[in-house]
């Protein structure tokens, strides 16, 4: 069974009321959970209505499947749709996700005209805030476009669609899915067999650059570098400087990550956001480092700012985050690995570990505390000159923190 009528009941739970939309990949029923009363969304691959072979549906809806329980493991977003059980009916695979009342993006536009730029800005911050979340749970979104997000309200965006994140190539599918190329695509993603710029968190700020151009204009070129100006939008200044970096052609030349693009936005300021070195004391390479950048191994979904060769992969594809809160920009690492991080000050040592390291530590049988029968942090403010140690101190991969001007 690959399609379902209203009335059909779905893992012996879910009551489908209605057909809500469908893609290339999968259809979505609205549907009530006769458990909780509550209405949901029951996701399904779309085998009748796509001309993609069903080997490649199954796929992309599977990856799906498997970022969506990448999102919840990470704690959930409200920016990024909820999934609520991953279940089967008959042989057929099936996604219970949260049912959001809204409007796709384009549809909105069309019903109520482009956003003024209060609303786009508040939209941009969203959409950053979202992505950032993906990118520090080594998740690509690689898709972002008007018809893969819901308004939840005017100014309150919602990922719905997950086909293509955590890196997934898809260049086998043909149809009108998720895959055409458009003006929502940086060139690293429109053109990936033919450079090789690589596909990082900056590929998503392209999109978000392009979407804002979107709810400002209600149309959007296919060009790069664009000043909504240009094209006859009144919108602040900053506004508009901002989505003329996001959407450089060439990857450098856009902000680093979503969480560079959310501090300008949040600033109302186009300048770039605080910066911070590392060096390496092994070898002496040194790094900048912005908002939102990470360090990891090489062969994640995604490309952390800094990437390492370890082939003991000890170090987790995004092992650290580096991050700034408040106004005097106080730099913050945050942890994500699994094997812990540590930072030295004039103190000593001090590890840092998030809470899936620690899990995973005590079900080796070691101990997740640091020493005094206390969890260690999974975070920790930076100063100038702090050593920081991925692993352990004696791993080889440790770097010195640098704040310019300091």
């Amino acid at each position: 069974m690959t399609a379902f009528e209203s009335g059909d009941l779905v893992a012996g739970q879910y009551r489908i009321q209605a057909e809500a939309g469908s893609g290339g990949f999968a259809v979505a029923y609205e549907a009530v959970d006769e458990d909780s009363g509550e209405t949901v969304a029951v996701k399904v691959p779309n085998y009748a209505g796509s001309s993609n072979d069903r080997d490649v549906i199954e796929t992309y809806f599977l990856k799906e499947a498997d970022a969506l329980e990448t999102v919840r493991g990470g704690g959930g977003h409200p920016n990024v749709m909820d999934l609520i059980e991953r279940t089967d009916e008959g042989d057929v695979p099936v996604l219970v996700v949260e049912f959001v009342d809204g409007y796709e993006l384009d549809d909105a536009i069309e019903q109520v005209g482009p956003l003024d730029p209060t609303e786009v800005r508040q939209v941009g911050i969203g959409l950053c805030d979202a992505m950032s979340f993906l990118h520090e749970n080594d998740i690509v979104y690689r898709d972002l476009k008007p018809d893969n997000i819901m308004l939840a309200d005017r100014d309150h965006p919602i990922l719905i669609d997950f086909n293509t994140a955590t890196g997934f190539d898809g260049t086998e599918a043909d149809d009108s899915g998720t895959t055409i190329l458009g003006p929502y695509k940086p060139r690293e993603i429109a053109e990936a067999s033919d450079t090789d710029d690589g596909q990082g968190p900056w590929s998503d700020v392209y999109s978000i650059g392009k979407i804002l151009l979107f709810l400002l204009k209600g149309t959007v070129p296919k060009k790069d570098g664009i000043n909504p100006r240009d094209f006859g939008v009144e919108c602040p200044p900053y506004l508009a400087e901002i989505i003329e970096q996001a959407t450089q052609s060439d990857y450098t030349g856009r902000y680093p990550n979503a969480t560079s693009m959310k501090y300008v936005l949040d600033a109302r300021d186009a300048s770039p956001p605080p910066q911070a070195s590392l060096e390496s004391v092994r070898d002496g390479d040194s790094f900048t480092i912005h908002p939102g950048d990470t360090i990891g191994r090489d062969g994640g979904a995604t490309t952390p700012a800094i990437t390492l060769d370890d082939v003991d992969e000890h170090v987790s594809p995004i092992h650290v985050r580096f991050d700034t809160s408040g106004d005097e920009a106080i730099w913050r690492l945050e942890d994500h690995s699994l094997n812990g991080t540590y930072v030295k000050t004039q103190t000593g040592w001090q590890r840092i570990l998030q809470s899936g390291g620690r899990e995973v530590l005590e079900a080796r049988g070691g101990d997740p505390t640091d020493g005094n029968g206390d969890h260690p942090p999974d975070e920790h403010a930076l100063a100038d000159g702090d050593l920081i140690a991925l692993v352990h101190p004696n791993y080889g991969t440790t770097f010195q923190f640098s704040i310019p001007n300091t």
